[in-house]
């Protein structure tokens, strides 16, 4: 009886302090002798997380904001800062090639800003899904914290912006992938945003004002995603759940989450020659963990494709370049992104499976689908390399085995079942990761998340369990809803 007592007392004081207005982390009891945690997380579905911007990108607060809004913000952030904001604002000016050598004014104090070249390498990394490793996967908890801790990122309070240096898609999608990463970790939406246009392109055109020099300065202090007790991973969407999905639910494997009762909507966010499969979709380099160990003298030097070529099948195509400026890769106004999606023929309030060749590029189209229409989506980001390395073939002399070897295996993709178009590639592009026999039977592809899940709930980053899928329906919450 004492314990019910201590629960309702306890339930009341987060009530009355966290309804205040008051930063989240206040009336968290860190200071307190037992853990709550696994009382006070709250698993988010993605129609919660996701934002609906105003047809006016100029309105917005958060999610996609405009030069006028973060100079408005960087003149005196005290005073015009969101009124839900406590704490800095913090600025990350991605150059991945060159600089504009343009930099935005920032106080010191209470508003911060960086020039990095290499955000991708601090948030992303390869991860082991227990099916195949793939690169480009948003970081594991402690790469996120130790990000926050080089940049002085408190995210219980601050508010934090990803704005490209110059125009060209590479910035882009780095911005639009670490918005992705920030939100994955429980980041609250409505302290993130990215800038539409670049800080040379808003210079240029007078709606900010910019130096030509940079001085360094830093808040010193870093938080971490556990204190947030928001667990956002039902975005990632897996291997597995994908299957299912398209087995009608029909399928063996373990750790997927069930149907969504609204129905689901595959969407292809590649260009349309690689959704027909009239060009190879994936890049040469390292899109596989270990395309370096192929050892076939055949190979052309640097060059990795998929096993075959097609799409996920039912999938329908929304082709990134219709959806931002090609010169200055701002998005495109709010009625011709609606219509873009329309035409796809998608049925809205379903929710969205959406893949493309990787993640990071990939980005940009779950930002346009996620955070400016506001539709549910959930993020497949090993996308079609894995998904089209996942084929059966059967080597010529002196060729390599394809990463299946078994028909029956439960991850072989190029069935009828769950892909269309499909078309081999040549075997002398595609490497050597063909799987054990192991892998090629285990019946979760939910390695990822359980290891996320695991992470935000104190347990080591590393661990291999953390209680099933994690469905995206959500559930519990916090005393005020957020």
């Amino acid at each position: 009886m004492k314990v019910k007592q201590y629960f309702i007392f306890f339930h009341i004081l987060v009530t009355f302090i966290g309804c205040k207005g008051l930063p989240e982390y206040v009336f968290l009891p860190q200071s307190l002798k037992f853990d709550l945690t696994p009382f006070l997380f709250r698993n988010y579905s993605p129609a919660e997380l996701a934002t609906l911007s105003n047809a006016d990108y100029n309105l917005n607060e958060s999610g996609l904001i405009t030069g006028t809004k973060l100079s408005r913000f960087l003149s005196n952030w005290n005073s015009n800062k969101p009124s839900y904001v406590f704490g800095n604002l913090i600025v990350f000016q991605v150059q991945t090639s060159g600089s504009s050598g343009r930099y935005v004014f920032f106080d010191g104090k209470q508003s911060f800003a960086y020039p990095i070249a290499n955000l991708n390498d601090l948030i992303s990394e390869t991860r082991d899904d227990g099916v195949l490793a793939t690169d480009g996967i948003v970081g594991k908890g402690k790469k996120i914290s130790d990000f926050f801790a080089i940049y002085g990122i408190d995210p219980a309070i601050d508010y934090v912006v990803f704005a490209s240096d110059t125009s060209n898609l590479s910035n882009l999608s780095s911005a639009t992938f670490a918005y992705y990463s920030l939100l994955y970790w429980g980041f609250p939406k409505e302290r993130l945003a990215v800038l539409n246009g670049s800080i040379a392109d808003l210079t240029a055109a007078s709606t900010l004002f910019t130096t030509p020099s940079y001085n360094y300065a830093n808040s010193n202090r870093a938080g971490t995603t556990k204190t947030l007790f928001r667990d956002h991973t039902s975005l990632h969407l897996t291997i597995g759940d994908l299957i299912h999905s398209l087995k009608n639910g029909n399928s063996n494997l373990e750790n997927v989450d069930p149907l969504p009762i609204e129905g689901y909507y595959i969407i292809d966010g590649r260009l349309n020659a690689a959704f027909t499969g009239t060009t190879n979709s994936t890049a040469s380099g390292s899109k596989y963990s270990n395309c370096t160990t192929k050892t076939n003298s055949s190979f052309v030097s640097n060059t990795c494709v998929t096993t075959y070529e097609g799409r996920v099948k039912s999938a329908s195509n929304l082709i990134p370049t219709d959806l931002y400026d090609g010169t200055s890769f701002q998005f495109r106004t709010f009625s011709q992104l609606s219509t873009s999606l329309n035409n796809t023929g998608y049925p809205d309030q379903k929710l969205i499976y959406l893949y493309g060749e990787e993640g990071i590029r990939t980005s940009v189209v779950w930002f346009v689908l996620h955070q400016i229409l506001g539709k549910p989506t959930r993020f497949y980001e090993a996308g079609w390399k894995q998904y089209g390395a996942l084929g059966l073939k059967s080597p010529t002399s002196g060729s390599s085995p394809s990463a299946i070897t078994q028909p029956a295996s439960y991850w072989r993709t190029d069935i009828t079942q769950l892909a269309d178009g499909i078309t081999s590639n040549a075997d002398a592009n595609v490497p050597n990761y063909q799987l054990d026999l192991s892998r090629q039977f285990i019946k979760s592809s939910n390695k990822i998340r359980e290891e996320d899940k695991s992470f935000l709930r104190g347990s080591s980053a590393n661990a291999g369990s953390g209680g099933g899928g994690g469905g995206p329906t959500g559930g519990g919450g916090n005393a005020c809803g957020g």
